[in-house]
Parts: C-alpha cells; sequence; structure tokens
C-alpha cells in the first residue's frame, strides 16, 4: 500500500474489525483496512474467499473524491453474510447495510469510487471487475409490499440481485430488487433498474429509463479508461 494510504487508516478500527470477523490466520495479516467509518453493528460474518491474502486487500472507506464529505463508511451487519472473492475499495460518503438474512458477495477486484448506498436483506452478487461510479444505490428489497383491493399482496418485496461479471454501474444509478445483468454491460447515468437483462448479449450499453440497449460491442477496460486529453 502507498504510504499516504497508510497514514489515514483507522488502525484502531480495523485491529477491531479483522479479528472480530476473521479467523486468527487471516486477520493477523490485516486484509481488511478502514479509514473514517462509523461501526452501527458488527453481527453477522465476513469471509474472504481468495487464495492470496494480503494487508490492504480490502478497503474500506477511504476518501476517494474531494466532491463528496470525508466521511468515510458506515458499516451496519445485523446478522447476515458479506464474502469477498479478492480485493475490494469502496470510498468515501458509503454505507453498507446487511439484513438478519442478508447476503452479500463481492467479486474480485470491487470498485466503488463514492457515495454507495448497498442494503441486502435476501441477496446480491457482484461478478468480478465490478466498477461503481458516485452515487448509486442498490437494494435487494423494498422493505414494503403492495397490495390489491383484495387485500391480497402483489409481490414478495424482495427478490435477488446479480450483477455480471465486468460491469460498470455509472453516476447515480438505482439498482432494485430481482435485477440481473450479463457479462460486460455498462449502466448509463440515472438508470432504475428492477428486471431481469441476463438474457441479452454481452458488450452492451444499458441506458434510459425505461432501460434498453443503446449501444453493442462496448465495455470498458479497466487498464485504459481514462480520459488523458481534454481539447
Amino acid at each position: 500500500m502507498e504510504f499516504k494510504r497508510i497514514i489515514k487508516i483507522n488502525w484502531f478500527y480495523s485491529l477491531y474489525f479483522n479479528f472480530h470477523y476473521l479467523p486468527f490466520k487471516q486477520a493477523i495479516k490485516f486484509p481488511i483496512v478502514l479509514f473514517k467509518s462509523k461501526l452501527l453493528k458488527c453481527k453477522g460474518e465476513i469471509f474472504i474467499e481468495s487464495e492470496t491474502i494480503t494487508t490492504g486487500m480490502i478497503q474500506l472507506g477511504e476518501y476517494l473524491v474531494s466532491l463528496y464529505p470525508n466521511n468515510g463508511i458506515v458499516w451496519e451487519n445485523n446478522g447476515g453474510k458479506v464474502i469477498f472473492k479478492g480485493s475490494c475499495i469502496i470510498g468515501n460518503s458509503s454505507a453498507l447495510s446487511i439484513g438478519e438474512k442478508g447476503y452479500c458477495e463481492l467479486g474480485n477486484n470491487f470498485r466503488a469510487t463514492t457515495g454507495l448506498k448497498l442494503t441486502s436483506h435476501h441477496s446480491i452478487h457482484f461478478g468480478e471487475n465490478t466498477l461503481i461510479a458516485w452515487e448509486v444505490i442498490i437494494m435487494d428489497s423494498s422493505f414494503h409490499r403492495l397490495k390489491n383491493m383484495n387485500g391480497e399482496f402483489k409481490s414478495k418485496g424482495y427478490a435477488p440481485i446479480i450483477i455480471g461479471k465486468n460491469n460498470w454501474i455509472t453516476t447515480r444509478c438505482i439498482i432494485l430488487s430481482g435485477t440481473k445483468t450479463p457479462d460486460y454491460c455498462t449502466i448509463g447515468a440515472g438508470c432504475i433498474l428492477n428486471k431481469d437483462y441476463s438474457g441479452y448479449p454481452t458488450h452492451i450499453l444499458l441506458a434510459g429509463n425505461p432501460v434498453e440497449v443503446k449501444a453493442k460491442d462496448v465495455w470498458i477496460d479497466l487498464a485504459d479508461h481514462d480520459i488523458v486529453d481534454y481539447v
């Protein structure tokens, strides 16, 4: 890790977090580091399912985007399970809330820059190389159910979310229960997703409300995606 990151880590909370959640052989390596963080509830379980365990491979609450407050990350686990499949970075102004029966699996090389709000009371699965931009909301439960005029519920109020590999979820998207996306899918800014799109081809741009395929044979190459020249 870079020195400028090391000096910003909250080592006391990181010490507690690692040894509270992880087996000793993993915890001693400090794979999870917390920056400015607020721990509301630390129930449930965390598993790191990776062949290699290294210090700081999971970084939560780092101040990555200067346009948002440096208030780290809120962690709330009421009893559910979180699985890290490898490296993970979640930036400032973010919050993760896991319900008593919630399940959240983050694929290797998960990246969320700032303002992520994620709540899982059922099941959320991210494929590897997920990139999430600013102010994205992800929730697998609506917390409420509609009834018809006969008093019958019209839905369960929850459903799994499955995000494919190499997905780029851009600014201010809302990902709701029942969403499934194909691999190599880019989701345009401000989209609301609540359906199964996994039958669509890979390497597409989904955009608009309602969402539809706007471009094919496109993707974000995480090794080469920055704008280097502004005219």
